[in-house]
């Protein structure tokens, strides 16, 4: 198939980046987010407040659009947000995850470890895909790793769209070998779900396991007790890659896994990322729009 018709078939879903919220996306914020321009104000009012007294973060100055971020990934429970904001600051204080990567490493094959792709689910999820055995720990250190993994989700969640809608998570398992083993003690596990699901303000709606290694059942072992009843309940292994288009439309994913579009090159994506997280701090950035 060629890449125009390919282009043509996958217009039928949203760009990664809309510009505008739909109004499935505004709907779903009311209804399932529980959003209203009152509980909006009053949540932001609330947060602020209680940052305010708390003294690890009553020196941060945090920006509204960073605040609703987590309002809305709390389902505007203040005090869950407020945790998860706190939470952020410690991770950040124990294991310097925000921080500004050097333009070495995102020249790097190894920095291709995550990808987003350029179109939206049919429910106007965005997509992750991490290729973790595209990773050289010889090459990226660990540290710059987490770097580049907070500067994606973050630019990601700049977007109210993905706020909303959140992402489906693809980890692609094929290439990851005893060279990684070193690196996946518990506490590094840990700490890459902590910082992922309890310390970032996004929605996780799916995650599906690919190409499934012998190392599966020592990482799954380390970090089944740490999940939550709800991310486990959204965990699927997928053992053959046809069967990824049960999930996911064939147009919009890349053809290395069967789908039409050709390698997503987030090349520019990243670059423009790399040049805002510059100015990205504990008191968070304004949204895209």
């Amino acid at each position: 198939m060629s890449s125009k018709s390919s282009t043509m078939k996958s217009k039928k879903f949203l760009p990664l980046e809309t510009g505008y919220l739909t109004e499935s996306a505004i709907r779903k914020c009311k209804e399932e987010l529980n959003e209203t321009p009152e509980r909006k104000a009053k949540g932001l009012q609330e947060l602020r407040s209680l940052l305010q007294k708390n003294v690890k973060s009553k020196g941060f100055d945090i920006h509204d659009d960073f605040l609703v971020m987590n309002l809305r990934r709390n389902k505007y429970r203040v005090k869950d947000a407020q945790k998860q904001i706190l939470d952020l600051i410690h991770l950040h204080e124990t294991e310097n995850v925000v921080g500004v990567v050097a333009d070495e490493y995102l020249e790097m094959s190894s920095s291709k470890f995550v990808n987003i792709l350029p179109w939206r689910c049919q429910d106007e999820c965005a997509v992750l895909i991490f290729q973790w055995g595209k990773w050289d720990p010889s090459e990226l250190p660990i540290d710059e790793l987490k770097q580049i993994l907070v500067m994606v989700l973050y630019q990601a969640l700049r977007d109210p769209m993905t706020q909303i809608n959140g992402f489906k998570v693809i980890y692609d398992l094929e290439g990851l070998s005893y060279k990684h083993l070193k690196h996946l003690t518990p506490h590094n596990v840990f700490l890459f779900y902590n910082g992922i699901v309890n310390c970032t303000p996004a929605r996780y709606k799916e995650i599906y396991v690919i190409n499934e290694s012998a190392i599966l059942k020592l990482i799954w072992r380390i970090i089944k007790p740490m999940m939550s009843e709800k991310i486990k309940s959204r965990v699927r292994f997928v053992r053959k890659l046809e069967e990824l288009f049960d999930y996911f439309p064939r147009c919009i994913m890349p053809t290395e896994y069967g789908g039409d579009i050709p390698e997503a090159d987030i090349k520019a994506w990243i670059k423009r990322a790399k040049k805002e997280h510059e100015r990205f701090t504990l008191r968070g950035q304004p949204n895209h729009y």
